[in-house]
């Protein structure tokens, strides 16, 4: 395994919000003691915009640079709605980790397994950014983006293992060719969404409470859909929220059931991009086993 990382990710940054840059800094303490390779993403080029457009609409993209540069001239933090912020230093962190899923993919078939600690994370971000209620901490959606730019070459999969759904994720890849996705989330919580599944989409919306026991023979059920999907590449939107220790977490499940997954996946070509997660301690020991799994 090899790790995409940028110090630009710390950027994004208001301290008194739950997703701050302390969930990035204890996972690079994470990623240095593991003595894991360690490449840069791509630098930014202007091309970016038009990959952004494969998931985004130009409407939307226009609007958050506009907020972006906002932000930065007047040195003031920028709330896009009641949980969404843009930082002044944002845009480092959100191209950074846009261009880092992409060098990802075109680097997939000499590493197998990548892991972005992206941030700001994605995964709510709809095509017009506002896929539900709020963005839920989202400006671009990282695994989306490069699901819709790979898919040209390879047949995909998104598996998204954070406690919410990635109601934006679904949004942007229902009924589009080569892509497959896949979901476990709470339901009844935040954003209220992912209780059917459709042609491409399959969601397992879980109830309170559910422990590992639970969790892994669902995932037992899901591995039998991986390999019916028969997946190129397998983009894991990896939340370490669903841990009980989470302060947004409803289950009561480990760091157990996270392993199980990694575990099961070394088989497939996995790019791991981080979502959720808002405990430290959680974030770090989850960020070395899935380090150490692929050694």
């Amino acid at each position: 395994m090899i790790v995409i990382f940028s110090k630009k990710f710390a950027y994004h940054n208001d301290s008194s919000h739950i997703e701050n840059n302390r969930r990035i800094k204890t996972i690079y303490r994470a990623i240095k003691e593991s003595d894991v390779k360690i490449e840069k993403p791509y630098k930014f080029n202007k091309k970016i915009y038009k990959i952004i457009n494969l998931a985004h609409s130009w409407k939307y993209i226009k609007n958050i640079k506009k907020k972006m540069l906002y932000s930065f001239k007047n040195r003031k933090i920028l709330y896009i709605d009641s949980d969404t912020y843009i930082s002044p230093l944002s845009y480092y962190s959100v191209f950074s980790s846009v261009l880092s899923v992409i060098k990802a993919i075109n680097i997939i078939k000499e590493h197998e397994k990548i892991f972005i600690p992206t941030r700001p994370p994605g995964h709510h971000a709809g095509k017009n950014g506002l896929a539900n209620i709020t963005q839920g901490f989202c400006i671009f959606n990282n695994v989306a983006i490069g699901a819709m730019y790979a898919r040209k070459k390879y047949r995909v999969l998104i598996l998204d293992i954070d406690i919410h759904h990635g109601n934006g994720t679904e949004e942007i890849v229902r009924d589009k060719k080569n892509i497959f996705f896949i979901s476990t989330h709470a339901k009844g919580i935040y954003p209220f969404t992912g209780l059917s599944s459709y042609k491409n989409i399959i969601n397992y919306p879980l109830e309170y409470g559910t422990n590992d026991k639970k969790y892994i023979e669902i995932f037992q059920e899901i591995l039998n859909k991986i390999k019916e999907i028969d997946p190129d590449i397998i983009f894991v939107s990896l939340g370490f929220d669903m841990h009980h220790k989470d302060p947004l977490s409803v289950f009561n499940v480990t760091l157990d059931s996270y392993k199980f997954v990694f575990e099961k996946l070394k088989d497939f070509r996995v790019i791991y991009v981080l979502e959720g997660g808002y405990n430290l301690n959680v974030l770090y020991e989850g960020t070395r086993i899935l380090l150490n799994i692929y050694k």
